[in-house]
């Protein structure tokens, strides 16, 4: 029997309170240095590992926990080796310190779409040294200035600096090497995210098909029709949409058969749920950083199996994660919870996001065709693969269904139910 991997992705207030910890704690590790109460610590050496590894934490918030954690330790501990006026002066340049490095790290690196190794090196530098100048500056009230002390509080910043990003780097490319490189996971990433896309509108595009022949159908029927009761010129333009729509039917097959060649079914290859998830985690994640909003991916698994429609499974809880990064929108403190878990013989995949939420009135119609609430600045509607056919693959190609529970201002919670034989069953299901 395969065993059940769980696998949870911090909440970031969790992360941001670990980290607060750890480096509040680090902070002890420390080393006189120039004046009373300035310090060479450990906290500026892990602190920078800190944000590299948690890039999608907004440093601001990080360094306000900071703030309150560092009292909680040096303050205690200044006030028993010193006395109350010390502990709280040197207290409050602790603070300083932290507060300005995080402000400098916002405004120079983290706000950038796009990061890099060097950028990073060269914004912890300036972080540590002008943070270092103003703590020595509110100690020394801002008469301890000199060249030396410049030179010194520099190479200070340039060698923890140096060290914190070697290390950071270090386990960065470790992590690279299990899984070949950054940069080829991200290409297939969205290798997987597109190709999911477009195997979804080829399966409706084939469905559409059949339709199609109808409408064709029909229009010759009514084209002998007024052939036989005189009517040429309404005949002529029943014969004209007739063949019009045969040729639409063509142009539709050879898209098919085009995109059939690049994403057929033969190559596919079994994709683990933890894959999965992770994949769809992290390019989602790609698009909340892109867009600068404040929002929360967190995962729980139970599940162990396999998926040969992995596209068609990637199809319905990325739709499902988009339509809650939608209603979130800018607020603050967004989150939202992917679970996956048993539930007698079926699958159950639970998408909830703390958005706008749904009104009562508005849940019979979100899984109509054609309906949507998204509209672009020009007033279009936004044009997704939409509920109604994310309800369609979970009916046709997993035997199951999708329901929804949603409080307007609250959130909303998708439950999709997928029947595990044929989630873990290669055979794709045609109509």
């Amino acid at each position: 029997m395969l065993k059940n991997i769980s696998f949870l992705y911090y909440r970031k207030y969790q992360r941001i309170i670990i980290a607060a910890i750890c480096v509040a704690l680090a902070s002890q590790v420390q080393f006189p240095f120039f004046t009373p109460g300035f310090i060479v610590a450990l906290s500026a050496l892990l602190l920078p590992i800190f944000l590299y590894f948690s890039q999608d934490i907004n440093p601001l918030q990080l360094g306000c926990a900071i703030a309150i954690a560092s009292p909680v330790f040096r303050g205690l501990i200044l006030l028993l080796t010193h006395n109350a006026t010390h502990a709280v002066t040197y207290t409050i340049a602790d603070i300083i310190y932290f507060m300005l490095y995080m402000l400098i790290y916002y405004l120079l690196y983290w706000r950038l779409v796009y990061h890099n190794d060097v950028a990073f090196f060269l914004t912890i530098i300036i972080c540590d040294y002008a943070a270092n100048l103003l703590e020595i500056g509110f100690l020394t009230k801002f008469h301890g200035y000199t060249m030396s002390v410049l030179a010194i509080v520099f190479t200070v910043a340039l060698v923890r600096a140096t060290i914190a990003s070697l290390i950071a780097f270090i386990i960065h490319y470790f992590q690279l090497l299990i899984v070949n490189s950054e940069e080829h996971e991200r290409q297939y990433y969205h290798f997987i995210w597109v190709a999911s896309a477009v195997k979804s509108e080829v399966y409706f595009m084939r469905k559409t098909i059949t339709d199609i022949e109808e409408v064709t159908k029909k229009a010759y029927v009514l084209n002998e029709h007024l052939k036989k009761t005189g009517q040429d010129d309404e005949q002529k333009m029943a014969y004209a949409i007739a063949q019009h729509v045969h040729e639409i039917k063509h142009s539709y097959q050879d898209v098919i058969k085009g995109l059939g060649d690049y994403f057929n079914d033969q190559d596919n290859v079994p994709m683990q749920m933890d894959d999965i998830l992770r994949i769809v985690t992290s390019y989602t994640q790609m698009i909340i950083h892109s867009r600068h909003l404040s929002i929360n991916l967190v995962v729980h698994n139970t599940v162990d199996c396999t998926v040969p429609k992995h596209y068609y499974l990637v199809t319905i809880m990325s739709n499902l994660i988009l339509n809650g990064i939608d209603a979130i929108g800018s607020r603050r403190n967004g989150e939202i919870l992917i679970q996956v878990s048993h539930e007698g013989p079926d699958i159950c995949l639970a998408v909830t996001d703390n958005g706008s939420g749904i009104s009562r009135e508005m849940i019979p119609l979100i899984f109509k065709p054609g309906f949507s609430t998204k509209f672009d600045q020009s007033g279009d509607i936004y044009r997704g693969i939409g509920l109604s056919n994310v309800q369609t693959i979970v009916q046709e190609q997993f035997a199951g269904h999708i329901t929804v529970d949603s409080t307007p201002q609250v959130g909303t919670t998708f439950f999709v139910t997928m029947n595990k034989h044929q989630l873990t069953n290669s055979q794709e299901v045609t109509t």
